[in-house]
């Protein structure tokens, strides 16, 4: 019973004279215990090929866990900048996964959605004398936001550049100080007991041009006779350019209330192998929860990643590729297999001549 247990300490330190914490810093309250090296290999388990983004997550529970964080502000305020589908989101969704009740446990804003002025009060909730400003509606929902005395919350500001200049001004008040007070004068929402996670894709246009120019080739030459090199000249190389668009874009009192900023990598062959790896997996899981057992060839595996591999569109192209090149004939076997039945099914996916073959099978005994 931690609240009243809180209530006795203090009453005691009351009788005491002794001085008693605001009520704004006894509110913060570090998450629950966890093992770092779990923490990373779970993360690093469903979020292929970003060592240094999950070690930098790794890094901000740490701190709140330890209860090294400053109290008056938020757990962490954490900038995860880099191509789309590298899986900055998913990162954030596998960090609720962990740290909450699941992976959609979390308040996500689609900054796209406040890009326009009249917008901007959905932010802050509406000023008194509209409609709406008695209620105090926002974007936020506070269960997911602050969190209570044994989870943190979490918050994602998705694509963050693409808000309101009035949406950013208002967003700094939470990351320097940790409360949004709304727009009514009469309530705030506290962002102490959390993490907050900021996206962005600025510097992906300047990163798709170096890879047209040949930058890619000049690394993959280097990689020939030095693969770590190649992969430190090309980090380096992708972090400034990243680096060099929030400076142009964000004013500096935005950037100095971010705590770390995160540089995702590009997806390489191997890690788009190691994707479809993935999701193929998680198509078997699928089929298996309505009896259906799939068997997938290797070569089924290594075309899903030819044919969706794609630096653009990083694991989204993956997706589409699973979508298209092998769950679609698996479903068509399915209905053909068993009309009306719910019998339990065994299917094998093999690749002839570039296109996914599948035919049921009788299960191994």
């Amino acid at each position: 019973m931690p609240f009243l247990t809180d209530m006795y300490h203090e009453q005691n330190r009351r009788a005491d004279g002794e001085p008693v914490a605001a009520k704004g810093a006894d509110a913060k309250r570090p998450p629950g215990s966890f093992d770092p090296g779990t923490l990373a290999s779970t993360l690093g388990a469903k979020v292929l090929g970003q060592d240094a983004a999950v070690e930098a997550v790794v890094r901000a529970v740490t701190l709140a866990t330890a209860g090294a964080a400053d109290p008056y502000r938020p757990l962490a305020n954490l900038l995860l900048v880099g191509p789309t589908g590298v899986g900055k989101t998913e990162l954030v969704r596998q960090v609720a996964a962990e740290l909450r009740a699941g992976p959609d446990d979390l308040c996500r804003v689609d900054m796209n959605s406040l890009a326009q002025e009249h917008y901007a009060a959905s932010f802050t909730g509406a000023p008194p004398g509209y409609a709406g400003s008695k209620e105090a509606f926002t974007v936020f929902d506070r269960s997911t936001v602050e969190g209570d005395a044994y989870r943190p919350g979490i918050v994602l500001f998705d694509e963050v550049e693409k808000a309101h200049p009035t949406v950013l001004r208002a967003l700094l008040h939470v990351l320097d100080n940790g409360t949004l007070r709304l727009a009514n004068g009469t309530e705030s929402i506290s962002f102490r007991n959390t993490f907050v996670f900021l996206t962005s894709n600025l510097g992906s246009t300047e990163l798709a041009k170096r890879r047209g120019a040949g930058w890619r080739r000049v690394t993959d030459r280097i990689g020939r006779r030095a693969g770590a090199v190649a992969a430190k000249v090309t980090a380096r190389g992708h972090h400034a350019v990243v680096t060099g668009a929030l400076r142009d874009f964000f004013d500096a009192e935005f950037l100095n209330r971010i705590d770390e900023t995160v540089v995702f990598s590009e997806f390489d062959a191997a890690t788009a192998e190691r994707v479809a790896d993935l999701q193929v997996d998680q198509l078997r899981q699928r089929l298996a929860r309505r009896s259906v057992h799939l068997e997938v060839d290797r070569s089924v595996r290594a075309l899903l990643a030819e044919v969706g591999f794609d630096p653009v569109y990083g694991a989204r192209g993956l997706g589409r590729s699973v979508r298209t090149v092998l769950a679609s004939p698996v479903a068509e076997a399915v209905v053909r297999a068993r009309p009306a039945g719910r019998e339990p099914l065994h299917l094998v996916a093999t690749a002839i001549g570039g296109s996914v073959v599948v035919e049921p099978s009788e299960p191994e005994r």
